[in-house]
């Protein structure tokens, strides 16, 4: 199957082909990390005898990871804005947004970094993690909190490689800077447990994962990094000399705007877990996850090969490509609509799926509940179809409005579909009427903004040519 990919792949043109291939190896790389990922929470358990103090450090990782979340939206921005200069091969605009989106992130990265060593003293990290001190004491969760943080400010700048990558058309790349990094942790782990490490105490294991992260995630940025402006990019290589406020100034506000687009997306989806405890009760939250993972699986997959799509769009867009992008367009609404249709085509399989997958604790499948399921995983889907098309294209006005308007409707029609039928389906119906605005509205009107640039090109192209034959 790999060599007739590659094969059919040497008759692609363009644009066309390195879409295609980024595509595959996103899937084929995805494939390895999903393989690492059945090795990794063994090797933690064999590494931390103790479940609690295990808990501890995936929670500490999960809570300073947000930090990444938070760079300004400077990745995306600079992942948008440079992708015409890449095009027009403009070496002294690439130097200047590189340089730029580096040291407005380094300066971000400095100074939450002093606002962060100091603040984590005053808490009581014990308390925090709710962790007896007979397992740790709150002086080595401290430690291990700032080592894991200043491992996270130093990704926080490194990282900024990957929207460059993106832009380069090289989407494929930061899923395997990934797959690498998790193969180093693995590395360290199993290396640890060879020579006994589990045997020298949690609090040492501890401080030494916490070192043993900062290498693993950082080592294959930094080496990716010097590949990049040593080769591609040569000559590129961030300099203060080459910064300048006006670029800043375009990272910042097309990052701003994505970093808004980020959190409402977060409030709309990211929070259902907490407010169906809130609500319901925690219990509900288990089945919530069991129909949710098997609905969003679709829109999971398919987002894989999305991720190449946004920056694709945004370098035909800066060629002009616009037929191109139609014809793109068509085919992910297509994909879109059959994306939904196996949703509802999934639900009289499903529970034989869940007697398989979770044996002894499957739960009795809900038809009715599935059904809406079903429809909420599909727009999940769309949502994501639309909202690449629409970032590629930097059209991010609609999206904003739309889906800011969601996110304040959200908890509240939850709380009102929760009083009504005292079940966590409330949840994701409030979910299914936030995004049903935007995923109409949307795509009707980026189809017509598409047909519209495409019509002024075949226009342009007519005015040349009677032009070129009047001159003749």
């Amino acid at each position: 199957m790999l060599l007739n990919v590659i094969k059919k792949s040497k008759k692609l043109q363009g644009d066309n082909k390195t879409l295609v291939l980024n595509i595959f190896l996103a899937f084929l790389i995805k494939g390895g990390s999903l393989f690492m990922a059945l090795f990794t929470l063994p090797a933690y358990m064999k590494y931390f005898d103790n479940k609690a103090i295990l808990g501890v450090w995936l929670t500490i990782v999960a809570v300073l990871t947000w930090i990444l979340n938070f760079d300004l939206g400077i990745g995306n921005g600079l992942r948008n804005k440079l992708a015409l200069p890449l095009v027009k091969k403009d070496t002294q605009s690439i130097k200047k947004y590189i340089s730029s989106a580096y040291i407005l992130l380094t300066a971000v990265a400095v100074i939450l970094s002093i606002i962060g060593y100091f603040v984590v003293e005053f808490i009581n990290w014990n308390e925090f993690f709710n962790l007896d001190t007979k397992y740790i004491s709150n002086a080595v969760l401290l430690k291990a909190v700032r080592i894991v943080l200043i491992g996270m400010l130093i990704q926080f700048v490194l990282r900024i490689i990957t929207s460059i990558l993106y832009a380069m058309q090289k989407s494929f790349v930061p899923n395997l800077l990934q797959l690498c990094s998790t193969i180093l942790l693995m590395v360290f782990i199993y290396g640890g447990l060879i020579i006994g490490m589990e045997n020298i105490g949690a609090e040492e294991n501890l401080i030494r994962l916490a070192y043993a992260n900062i290498l693993t995630v950082n080592l294959p940025l930094l080496v990716t990094t010097l590949i990049v402006f040593r080769t591609k990019l040569k000559g590129s290589f961030p300099n203060i000399m080459y910064f300048e406020k006006e670029y800043a100034k375009e990272i910042m506000n097309v990052g701003l705007a994505f970093l808004w687009l980020q959190i409402i997306f977060m409030i709309i989806y990211n929070t259902n877990e907490f407010f169906i405890t809130w609500l319901v009760g925690a219990d509900s939250v288990v089945e919530y996850q069991v129909f949710n993972k098997l609905f969003t699986l679709s829109g999971a997959l398919i987002g894989l090969a999305l991720t190449p799509v946004w920056s694709a769009v945004t370098k035909a867009k800066a060629e002009q490509n616009f037929e191109w992008i139609r014809k793109l367009n068509q085919i992910l609404m297509a994909l879109g609509g059959i994306g939904f249709v196996c949703g509802f085509l999934l639900i009289p399989f499903l529970q034989p799926i869940v007697n398989l997958w979770l044996g002894e604790k499957a739960i009795e499948v809900n038809y009715m509940y599935s059904f809406i399921f079903a429809i909420s995983g599909g727009l999940f889907l769309w949502n994501r179809i639309v909202s690449t098309m629409c970032n590629g294209f930097g059209e991010l006005k609609m999206q904003m409005i739309f889906l800011t308007l969601g996110a304040i409707l959200n908890f509240p029609l939850a709380y009102i579909f929760s009083l009504l039928f005292k079940s966590y389906i409330a949840v994701v119906i409030a979910n299914i009427i936030s995004l049903l605005p935007y995923c109409i509205v949307q795509p009707i009107f980026m189809s017509r903004f598409i047909n519209k640039k495409c019509a002024e090109n075949i226009e342009m192209k007519k005015e040349y040519e009677e032009s070129s034959i009047t001159a003749k």
